[in-house]
């Protein structure tokens, strides 16, 4: 597994500012066909990405995050990945309708045991508001048992950050048994961000056990910012909100709320919007999805916000 190092680059006069790792499961190859696992379905193992089949195993070759998967069977294993199923990337829409960030994204159902998605490890460094955004599908079926049982019919599904150097864990969604169902969260996308630790290596974690093909959870969209305050004197005069941005506009407010320069910058670092507003409101409809940085400059005054758009 590759370990990805946050080495920020100079943003702006206030801030660094870069994404530090992110994947939309684009860069892989689709196959259309179900994967078939060649392992044995009676011991824990990691699983091969087989010729021709659905990538669940990817190095990075051109930025996107790499990521391994693995299978462990249950306490009276049956036929695990065996018998072929509809794991890993896929441009299948039919259950989600479209993916949220480009054509493609990942897909874990029926392992007929446990389906662990572990992605590289990033580290970061010196940048205290580092964050995880990332979107989940979950199918809208019938989840059975408490999920306390490593057995057929006791389903369960979890996603969360590991803190490998304070050895903890981070629950993004951890949820067992018929519990799934009373969630509201199946049918449709869900859109989730979390603070992650300084100066530590994490990684994300997808756990998912189930028994039936429409048993499936979904991933795209996963993106690890952050930014780094280089303790200058700029005076911290404004205010954005909402934040995350939902309506298509945000208010950017300040004492004397004058004409206001705005660059906005996404997790790339590339400006992808650059005007001046003579009262509060910023519209920012043309945005996609994602995180940016604001850069906000009023009567000599320049500070450096993020914005998360929803």
């Amino acid at each position: 597994m590759k370990k990805i190092t946050f080495i920020a680059a100079i943003f702006l006069s206030a801030l660094s500012y870069a994404q530090i790792a992110g994947t939309s499961f684009e860069e892989p190859g689709v196959f259309t066909i179900q994967y078939i696992d060649t392992g044995d379905a009676t011991s824990a193992h990691d699983l091969a990405s087989n010729a021709d089949e659905p990538f669940v195993n990817y190095t990075s070759t051109g930025g996107e995050m790499g990521f391994n998967a693995r299978y462990e069977p249950y306490d009276e294993p049956s036929d695990g990945l065996t018998d072929g199923d509809w794991v890993g990337v896929t441009a299948f829409a039919g259950d989600v309708g479209e993916y949220t960030d480009g054509v493609q994204g990942y897909s874990v159902g029926d392992p007929d045991g446990n389906f662990i998605l572990e992605f590289d490890v990033v580290e970061i460094s010196n940048s205290p508001d580092a964050l995880l955004t990332m979107d989940y599908y979950v199918n809208e079926t019938g989840y059975e048992g408490d999920g306390t049982e490593n057995s057929s019919g006791s389903d369960r599904m979890r996603i969360y950050v590991k803190d490998l150097t304070n050895n903890t864990e981070i629950d993004i969604l951890n949820t067992e048994g018929s519990d799934i169902n009373d969630l509201g969260i199946e049918g449709s996308w869900t859109s989730v961000s979390i603070d992650l630790p300084n100066n530590a290596s994490v990684q994300l974690v997808a756990e998912v056990r189930s028994n039936s093909a429409t048993e499936t959870l979904y991933l795209d969209n996963i993106s690890v910012d952050g930014s780094l305050n280089l303790g200058n004197n700029t005076e911290d005069i404004f205010s954005v909100y909402p934040n995350p941005a939902t309506n298509g506009y945000v208010t950017i407010s300040s004492p004397s709320n004058g004409e206001k320069n705005i660059a906005v910058y996404d997790i790339l670092g590339k400006q992808v919007m650059n005007t001046t507003i003579t009262s509060d409101r910023l519209n920012v409809s043309q945005l996609n999805s994602g995180v940016y940085m604001l850069n906000i400059s009023e009567n000599g005054i320049s500070s450096t916000k993020k914005l998360v758009i929803k």
